[in-house]
């Protein structure tokens, strides 16, 4: 009642405010559980008791947020618990990998064709897509178990062996600090043994992250139940409150901008036939300020949503260099990078990096059988749009950014002889340089922010009729310069690396002094003759 009484007074449409008020309340049971459970237990039940109110809480959340069709959560996260309990049975913990990822990505299919109608919708499918790459991770990790099992068996054989006339051998420790890897998605993430369901269901709605994520493995949830993620389970560290307020203030700010911004420049405006009869010029202008915003939006919904992660200390990244804990380890946008990207690499790095990096671990790296980056980039990408929805537009939108970096990799090779020298260390200082490098920066922030922004605008309208509309009122611009660039690529000679040219050079240097020595040697020889005809003559 008072979230649609809310609605009809703000104007702001009820499944909005549900979502804000459900990531809202995720920070008070984060701060509770901060107090009561982030603490030594004197009971063997603790990590039980954890996990117990994660539980508790996540469900009470979930069915705030979607009511009765809180079901198509609870049995995907149960039937895919029970496919790998089966293939633990039987002892083919590939086939269940097989059969979850099919069952999780075929219900949420479902899903998107029962409930979306061409718009994008605030629905149980907001949840689902979550709880989709969740549930795969989590068996593809407990098939990656079996592997492990049984190498970690056959190493204990070996070393079994070895050990029988071998001698005890000092182990030298290292105390050099470990290079920092993201948390969510550890190298060691495998599951050796099936948890319980009860844990699953836990990990599934922990309450900071099952409705917008961010994605992580199982592996660090335990690590968070059983307080190993901490160096010292009796001193938690500071630093966690005021990382979750900033998060909180930036959250709510770019919320806020989003609000102002979009209501100037709105997606729908796009198809109106106001913005057709203005000058190119304008509506290119306009395009790319409709894509700036409609960014904005997810941005401000991560930045919000991690402060609760914050809270709760799951998000603990260790110390920096000097000495201060770190709370940014399931932080989904790095908001300094993305807003100062000058490629759609780093876009790419710090931008929804949680499910950049879930995408990596569990379909990209998983192709490489394929022996095809450009193949299981494509793939992967198809995949993202899938788990988006069925609407044309995130397809159109991924294929699209797919030969934006493509082209942007391509010719960064070939100008890297021009730009590399602007970062070298001993051009630091130098004036000239530097103004060159920042000419550099901006034409790559103007660039990847042009073709960004150009490209959401197909994942933001989504329909074909209305993409067709935008595209054809600026003449598909950014489509014919990709291609064109792309076709330029492979009509130009290839470019060499740099280093082939400097092997040349030195190959050329080592042929001169090869020739050198030799008329060195023969220059010796001559010496050599003349000094035995003199001692002839002197005989």
């Amino acid at each position: 009642m008072v979230v649609k009484s809310l609605s009809a007074t703000t104007g702001v449409p009820e499944s909005v405010l549900r979502l804000l008020f459900t990531i809202l309340l995720s920070y008070p049971l984060a701060l509770f559980y901060r107090f009561t459970f982030l603490r030594p237990l004197k009971t063997i039940w603790a990590p039980f008791l954890r996990n117990l109110y994660v539980v508790v809480t996540g469900l009470a959340l979930c069915y705030y947020h979607n009511g009765s069709d809180i079901k198509h959560s609870l049995i995907a996260t149960i039937v895919t618990w029970i496919f790998c309990l089966i293939g633990d049975i039987v002892g083919n913990r590939t086939l269940s990998a097989i059969s979850a990822f099919l069952f999780n990505i075929i219900y949420l299919t479902v899903g998107y064709y029962k409930v979306q109608n061409g718009d994008y919708g605030i629905n149980w499918t907001m949840t689902q897509c979550v709880l989709c790459l969740r549930m795969i991770g989590f068996a593809m990790d407990f098939m990656d178990g079996e592997k492990l099992k049984k190498s970690k068996l056959s190493m204990a054989s070996t070393h079994a062996k070895n050990s029988i006339s071998s001698s005890p051998q000092k182990v030298g420790i290292s105390t050099s600090r470990p290079q920092k890897q993201p948390i969510s998605f550890e190298k060691n993430i495998q599951l050796l043994d099936l948890p319980p369901l009860i844990e699953t269901i836990g990990y599934a709605y922990f309450f900071g992250s099952f409705l917008i994520g961010p994605q992580f493995s199982f592996h660090l949830y335990r690590k968070f139940l059983t307080m190993s993620l901490f160096p010292d389970a009796t001193r938690i560290p500071s630093g966690s409150y005021k990382s979750a307020m900033k998060s909180l203030f930036l959250g709510a700010l770019y919320l806020g901008v989003y609000e102002i911004g979009s209501g100037y420049f709105p997606a729908s405006y796009l198809i109106t036939a106001d913005f057709a009869s203005k000058p190119f010029i304008n509506r290119l202008i306009i395009m790319w300020w409709v894509g700036k915003f409609s960014l904005t939006k997810y941005l401000g919904i991560w930045t919000l949503a991690e402060g609760a992660s914050m809270l709760s200390g799951i998000s603990f990244n260790g110390y920096d260099d000097h000495g201060n804990a770190e709370w940014n380890g399931l932080a989904n946008v790095d908001r300094w990078r993305f807003e100062f990207a000058t490629s759609l690499a780093d876009i790419v790095g710090s931008f929804n990096t949680n499910t950049n990096l879930w995408v990596k671990t569990y379909v990209f790296k998983r192709l490489a059988f394929l022996g095809n980056k450009e193949l299981s980039s494509i793939i992967s990408l198809l995949f993202l749009a899938l788990w988006h929805g069925v609407c044309f537009g995130y397809y159109f939108c991924f294929s699209l950014e797919f030969f934006d970096v493509e082209i942007e990799r391509r010719w960064a090779k070939r100008v890297e002889s021009y730009t590399k020298p602007l970062y070298l260390p001993q051009n630091k200082n130098n004036p000239s340089i530097q103004f060159w490098r920042r000419i550099h920066q901006l034409v790559g922030w103007l660039g990847q922010t042009c073709a960004l922004h150009y490209a959401v605008v197909s994942f933001v309208l989504l329909k074909w009729e209305y993409i067709r509309i935008v595209y054809n009122s600026v003449h598909w611009i950014g489509h014919i310069i990709v291609f064109s660039l792309l076709l330029l690529d492979f009509i130009l000679p290839k470019h060499k690396k740099t280093s082939e040219v400097n092997n040349k050079m030195i190959n050329g240097d080592n042929k001169m002094v090869n020739g050198d020595n030799k008329m060195i040697n023969g220059d010796d020889k001559m010496i050599n003759g003349d000094i035995r005809n003199s001692s002839k003559k002197i005989n």
